[in-house]
């Protein structure tokens, strides 16, 4: 008697966990159901539902994770989910991820006749209603009590199912709370964007352009209309552009992002070999850029994944090394929210890499939170851009006060000179004789010839006060008629150094890049 009841508790234990799970509409929250329902992977992409829908439940997978993963190979997925209603409920299967190629969903009505309605990005119609972001199907002619749906799912990206199976009145409150929280970040967003603008127009430095790049590629094209779905609020030719050349835009991206990167840092200056790792990324995402122009997606998907991680990774690597390790932010302390901005997305990167991996269960909040990492990073990398900007004004004034110093004390000695002057008699040089004490390097040259040029040296001065002593030296070699090389070998230095001098004096006098120096002082000593 024993040994029958225990053979009878087996079998029924059996069936009880062999038997698929019945998701009870009118009790059901806005959660995702990837757990509930059952899964068939199609290699072939030709098996019809009449054949499918005859399979015992053992030739389906249980779901593992509440939003299902199939992976980036393209291959068409079924989905079998049961479901119990009352026959005066209304249920509505959402489903929460517009990105994905075709999707069609199966059942039998309560005559027994099948029912297919087709969907997907690349199998809606210009005038099917879409439900904001995603997918909604009424389910009100299914069987009672218990009825069960199919879905065929295909998509050369990533295949995420985010699943819904829920009441009108659940619909509505959940989809008001997501999309208030959407518009707040969006909102943010874009102000983010207009605080950049503003200081790229008043300042017109090229991180701030590059930065805007970032949150129009990145954030409101691939996240909010891409990710998102929002792209189907621009119309169904504009969404379905986005969605076939995703990648295009994460490329791109990134490349203006390393750029950014890279110029933040100085990483040429400061971490040379970093410098051209970051050169062999942007290559990468080229050849990405590159590939998605055909709608290459089974190459990119993967590659995409590996270089967001890498990348990320890297920006975080190489912000810590140059501005903590080096001190980078010493004289302004706001230059380390830079480094705080790149936490979040290093982390949530490496979080999101491993769920579309299928190495961790993708979560119903894992986009949420790649949103989330994407606005405190634009918080706190526009906080960094400020302390930079800061830094640098503060490096200006700093030299402007040297040289204001500078000014005053040559000043000084030139009156002090030029009074002891007055009191001695002056001996005036004739060129010949002042090139021959240039060219032996006798250290009385200069005092000589601004005592035999004193009308060149002063009409220079009215022109520029703030020449040095060094500049004014040059413009009197120049003055001889000596050529570079004659400059370098008199004043002892390299023919770099006195093409840079060159380059000061002509800035400060004001002189044309077109007009040749020699020929300007030459005519200005004559007219002098």
């Amino acid at each position: 008697m024993r040994a029958i009841f225990i053979v009878v508790a087996f079998c029924t234990v059996s069936a009880l966990c062999n038997a698929q799970p019945v998701v009870q509409v009118e009790g059901q929250n806005f959660i995702n159901l990837g757990k509930s329902a059952y899964y068939w992977c199609d290699t072939t992409g030709k098996t019809p539902f009449e054949t499918v829908e005859k399979f015992n439940l053992k030739k389906f997978t249980a779901g593992k994770s509440p939003v299902f993963n199939g992976g980036t190979d393209g291959h068409v997925w079924w989905m079998k989910l049961r479901f119990s209603r009352k026959p005066e409920t209304t249920p509505y299967l959402f489903i929460d991820y517009a990105s994905i190629d075709t999707l069609c969903l199966f059942y039998r009505d309560t005559l027994g006749n099948v029912q297919h309605v087709h969907s997907g990005m690349l199998g809606l119609k210009q005038n099917d209603a879409v439900l904001g972001t995603g997918y909604i199907f009424p389910l009100q002619h299914t069987q009672t009590p218990v009825s069960e749906i199919y879905i065929r799912m295909q998509t050369m990206n990533t295949l995420l199912v985010p699943l819904k199976l829920i009441t009108e009145p659940v619909l509505n409150r959940a989809l008001t709370k997501d999309y208030s929280a959407q518009l707040i970040y969006m909102g943010i967003a874009l102000m983010i964007l207009i605080f950049h603008l503003f200081m790229f127009v008043m300042t017109r430095s090229k991180l701030f352009a590059l930065y805007m790049a970032r949150v129009i590629l990145l954030f409101f094209i691939t996240m909010v209309c891409y990710l998102q779905g929002y792209g189907l609020m621009l119309g169904l030719p504009v969404a379905r552009f986005i969605f076939l050349h995703a990648h295009f835009f994460i490329a791109l991206g990134y490349i203006c992002t390393i750029l950014f990167n890279t110029y933040f840092l100085k990483l040429k200056r400061q971490l040379p070999f970093l410098y051209q790792v970051f050169k062999i990324l942007n290559i990468a995402w080229g050849l990405v850029l590159i590939c998605s122009l055909w709608d290459a997606r089974s190459i990119t998907n993967a590659l995409t994944q590996l270089l967001f991680l890498i990348t990320s990774l890297l920006f975080l690597f190489s912000s810590i090394k140059v501005i903590v390790i080096r001190g980078y932010a010493k004289t302004a302390p706001f230059i380390s929210f830079y480094v705080l901005g790149w936490i979040p997305v290093a982390l949530v990167s490496i979080y999101l890499v491993l769920s579309l991996m299928a190495i961790i269960p993708f979560q119903s909040y894992t986009f949420n939170l790649l949103t989330f990492a994407a606005i405190i990073e634009g918080i706190l990398i526009s906080l960094g851009l400020f302390g930079q900007r800061l830094r640098l004004l503060s490096r200006h004034n700093a030299h402007f006060r040297r040289q204001q110093i500078l000014l005053q004390e040559q000043m000084e000695g030139y009156k002090k000179q030029l009074d002891e002057k007055k009191l001695a008699p002056v001996v005036h040089l004739s060129l010949k004789e002042l090139t021959t004490l240039a060219q032996t390097r006798d250290p009385a040259f200069m005092e000589r010839f601004r005592e035999s040029e004193a009308a060149f040296i002063q009409e220079l001065l009215r022109l520029s006060p703030q020449l040095l002593v060094a500049e004014l030296e040059l413009c009197a070699y120049i003055r001889l008629c000596f050529d570079t090389k004659e400059i370098a070998r008199a004043c002892r230095l390299s023919v770099r150094a006195v093409e840079s001098r060159k380059y000061r004096v002509r800035k400060k006098l004001g002189i044309d890049a077109d007009a040749n120096l020699q020929s300007w002082i030459l005519d200005l000593a004559r007219t002098s």
